[in-house]
């Protein structure tokens, strides 16, 4: 297990996990979501092979529609 920062806290996940991992641990299929990590946006298209270390700084930021 490592250490991360995710949306401001500290949190536990295995080591080796994604990005995409992160997203499917907090619930999110990622449509609606930017992320960054470590202040960087990180594309869809690279969340799946963008590897967390320890002590990154993960945010996600959801979108949510209305009117």
């Amino acid at each position: 297990m490592i250490t991360i920062e995710l949306n401001g806290k500290k949190q536990e996940v295995p080591a080796g996990s994604s990005v995409s991992d992160i997203l499917a641990l907090i619930g999110s299929n990622g449509k609606n979501a930017a992320v960054l990590a470590n202040e960087k946006i990180v594309r869809p298209e690279n969340r799946s092979t963008a590897i967390v270390q320890e002590g990154d700084r993960i945010e996600v930021l959801v979108f949510a529609g209305g009117g």
